[in-house]
């Protein structure tokens, strides 16, 4: 990544320059977690500013996405929302989600989820705000245990992770119990224009090959009706994993070291792991779970 101050790129920010592309470096086709974070970053606010301007819209394509996931999420299901940003989406689908449905949610930007953890305490249902769990967290090393999710969302975060895409789906499967809902753009089926732009935003391509080579099957594929950008159509894939056979008890919820692997257990302010031997802090409540956030700790 291109060696800028912080200053200097919130600057450019402010000038309208896109990020992303100002901090790839020269020649890379592909954004870099580190870009990806600081861009997303910046932008705090905006999702909801955005939604509070044209509240029609939110809600027309929060009942498509709904109806559609009140097909596959059950009573009791957990359901993981990969790249959460502002919580706005997942305020507005936990309408249409089942009673008892345990939600969590993992951004990388710790102020996109202090932004929409504000919004979601008075958009989402009242009832799964109060069992919610957000944390900060990457999508190519995900801190919980295997086959702990029953259902996992994405809602345009696989999008700006081309050359990540067969990493960070494996990822998914690997915690995944059931399937997979990602709501993703298509390459394949986008227009020519669509399909420069898409390359020159360093967005994924080719998603049924990734996910078949992660060993997921795709079920079911469909484009979404409401689309806020035409040269950006969202895609609905319905991902089971080849290996279905788990049992029907409820799945245990575990935080994991994300470079360890170590269970982890909340100690309140912090999560710890004495095998480990490393801390997570907490920022308001919410933990940060980022191999670059641990700290050293062999007692407690």
């Amino acid at each position: 990544m291109k060696n800028l101050k912080l200053d200097a790129i919130r600057a450019a920010y402010e000038r309208g320059e896109n990020i992303t592309e100002l901090l790839r470096e020269e020649g890379a086709d592909s954004n870099s977690i580190e870009a990806i974070e600081i861009a997303y970053d910046l932008q705090s606010g905006t999702y909801i500013n955005g939604l509070l301007k044209d509240k029609r819209n939110f809600e027309e394509r929060a009942a498509e996405i709904g109806e559609i996931l009140a097909l596959h999420v059950s009573y009791l299901d957990t359901f993981l929302d990969c790249g959460a940003g502002e919580l706005t989406t997942l305020s507005g689908i936990s309408h249409y989600l089942p009673m008892n449905t345990k939600m969590l949610a993992f951004d990388l930007s710790i102020s996109r989820l202090n932004t929409g953890l504000r919004f979601a305490s008075r958009a989402m249902r009242y009832d799964l705000f109060g069992g919610l769990e957000a944390f900060s967290a990457s999508m190519d090393h995900i801190p919980l245990n295997d086959n702990s999710i029953d259902v996992i969302f994405t809602n345009h975060s696989l999008e700006p992770n081309y050359g990540r895409e067969l990493h960070i789906l494996k990822e998914l499967l690997r915690v995944s119990r059931k399937k997979l809902l990602l709501f993703e753009p298509s390459f394949e089926d986008n227009s020519e224009e669509g399909q420069s732009r898409m390359k020159k935003l360093g967005y994924v391509r080719n998603l049924p090959k990734w996910i078949r080579e992660a060993g997921g099957v795709i079920v079911d594929k469909f484009p979404l009706r409401c689309v806020s950008n035409r040269l950006n159509p969202t895609y609905c894939y319905v991902v089971e994993k080849e290996d279905r056979g788990l049992s029907f008890k409820l799945s245990e919820i575990c935080f994991r070291c994300p470079i360890s692997h170590a269970e982890l257990k909340d100690r309140g302010s912090y999560l710890w792991s004495r095998d480990g031997a490393l801390a997570y802090p907490k920022i308001n409540n919410i933990s940060l779970l980022r191999s670059k956030d641990a700290i050293l700790m062999f007692h407690e």
